[in-house]
């Protein structure tokens, strides 16, 4: 999947908060910056909880764009990957992806999308999902007193960095495409001045051959002169016969 495609996958995912953690309901969803008409939301990016329960007592849910829009930094439709700020590029150096998100000025964070991912791997594999994100959930509960993290801003946090590696694909494909176009152009004009010293070289070779052509023709008419006053036999018209 395109990153294109994988951004506004990710912007019609919904994610379920628990009721404390909710500032508005699912009834109260608006609608993302980023178009996702023709995108269907997955089934399981929703938590099914039970509809009989009271109002208060069901997980709220939110777009991912929703949660980015209400958390501290740019709405993911901002993200924007400045140029300038980025590092000369090397290609036989791994992509610092830590450069990219600074050029496109996302908040720094204690306990971010990486740090979620390494205790992730964490976890043991046969947990049930479900007891996955309890786990998690009772693990931001205590270290978000230090740090500051909650289901919310990990979902801001790796939304962000989704939608500035988008912009900076973009851009890396409009430079790379205007380097490309450029050198194209360059080879174009190179190939002209080829042509056009070749073309160069075979007007001079036909200019040297006319010329001796010439030059050969103009001395066999000069040795007649020669061969006319000249008591030797030679192969002028003129040469006279010693035997006469």
């Amino acid at each position: 999947m395109s990153l294109f495609n994988t951004l506004r996958k990710a912007t019609s995912l919904l994610v379920e908060l628990p009721p404390e953690a909710a500032s508005a309901d699912v009834s109260q969803l608006k609608s993302s910056d980023i178009s996702t008409d023709d995108i269907p939301i997955p089934e399981n990016a929703r938590l099914s909880y039970d509809m009989d329960a009271p109002r208060g007592e069901r997980p709220a849910a939110k777009s991912v764009a929703d949660i980015a829009r209400e958390t501290n930094g740019p709405n993911l439709d901002e993200v924007k990957v400045d140029g300038e700020a980025l590092p000369a590029a090397d290609s036989n150096a791994p992509l610092d992806f830590a450069a990219v998100y600074r050029a496109a000025k996302l908040p720094d964070s204690t306990f971010g999308a990486e740090q979620m991912l390494e205790t992730l791997a964490s976890l043991p594999n046969e947990l049930p999902l479900e007891t996955k994100r309890a786990t998690v959930r009772a693990m931001l509960g205590t270290l978000g007193k230090t740090t500051g993290a909650t289901p919310e801003t990990l979902v801001a946090d790796a939304s962000r960095k989704l939608a500035a590696l988008h912009s900076f694909s973009q851009f890396m494909e409009n430079k790379t495409n205007d380097s490309i176009a450029q050198n194209e152009q360059a080879i174009a004009e190179l190939q002209a001045q080829i042509e056009e010293k070749r073309t160069s070289i075979l007007n001079s070779r036909n200019g040297l051959s006319r010329i001796m052509k010439d030059c050969e023709l103009e001395s066999a008419r000069l040795d007649d002169v020669l061969e006319f006053f000249s008591l030797d036999q030679g192969a002028s018209k003129y040469a006279g016969d010693a035997a006469q």
